[in-house]
């Protein structure tokens, strides 16, 4: 159950994380981490996304992926996203969450030795729009091998069964194989930066035991860890606001690496 390298200068880390919390990603491939930034934080990173959602950016297109802009438009006709790709390599808001102290100690600690961030993703869940994310395993894209990679998925807002909440299968990741994964279109779509609707992967729903399933209350930075063939999910945003959170996956540096 969820637990009660070179970066920037060190601060005070007044996260609540125990070795017990490292045993149980271990064992469940999954821990919470609460409080791993504080509101005044997490609450600055909350807001960048919130402009860029609404259009007040210069970035490339590449960065984003976005609602179907033949039904979705902002009022001033600009496209909707609702997923931020690589957002630390844009802006030292985002790169100052991803290099965080304390995300970097919990990482060499889950890890078991030094680190370095692999990739970065922001969302942004509208009210009303379905985004349903099914059970998968993140090194079906990202193809790191067992044990090597973890990611932290990093809530920016109060989420629950109603919004937005990450949701484990515990255990799933003990074989430290990947499961075969199907291709779906989300409803209603979403676009890549070439403008065309592109297909995502979910474990068949026939393999999967909702009945085992933990789905993750979170407190704005308050953060779930877990590996990279870990079964994972998120509910959809039924709440009438918008909610965010910040994804950072790492990986353990290789021996002999620099």
């Amino acid at each position: 159950m969820p637990g009660d390298s070179v970066g920037p200068p060190a601060r005070c880390l007044t996260m609540d994380f125990s070795w017990s919390q490292t045993e149980q990603y271990k064992e469940e491939g999954y821990t919470v981490v609460r409080g791993l930034l504080s509101a005044e934080e997490a609450g600055p990173l909350r807001q960048r996304l919130l402009d860029i959602f609404h259009g007040n950016h210069d970035w490339p297109r590449h960065h984003f992926q976005v609602l179907d802009p033949s039904k979705f438009r902002h009022p001033t006709g600009g496209l909707v996203p609702w997923g931020v790709q690589l957002p630390a390599k844009r802006e030292l808001v985002f790169r100052e969450i991803a290099d965080h102290p304390n995300l970097q100690t919990v990482m060499t600690r889950l890890l078991g030795g030094p680190v370095e961030r692999f990739t970065d993703q922001a969302l942004i869940k509208s009210p009303g729009i379905n985004g349903h994310s099914f059970y998968h395993q993140d090194s079906y894209y990202w193809r790191l091998e067992p044990g090597v990679g973890c990611n932290a998925w990093i809530a920016l807002d109060t989420v629950g069964k109603d919004s937005i909440a990450p949701a484990i299968l515990p255990g799933t990741h003990r074989s430290w194989t990947l499961a075969p994964h199907e291709e779906y279109y989300d409803e209603p779509t979403f676009h890549g930066p070439d403008g065309h609707a592109f297909k995502r992967l979910r474990i068949p729903l026939s393999e999967v035991d909702h009945a085992r399933e933990r789905v993750l209350e979170l407190l704005p930075g308050d953060a779930v860890f877990f590996t990279n063939f870990t079964w994972h999910r998120a509910e959809v945003n039924r709440s009438g606001q918008h909610k965010c959170a910040y994804a950072v996956a790492y990986r353990r540096i290789s021996p002999g690496r620099t």
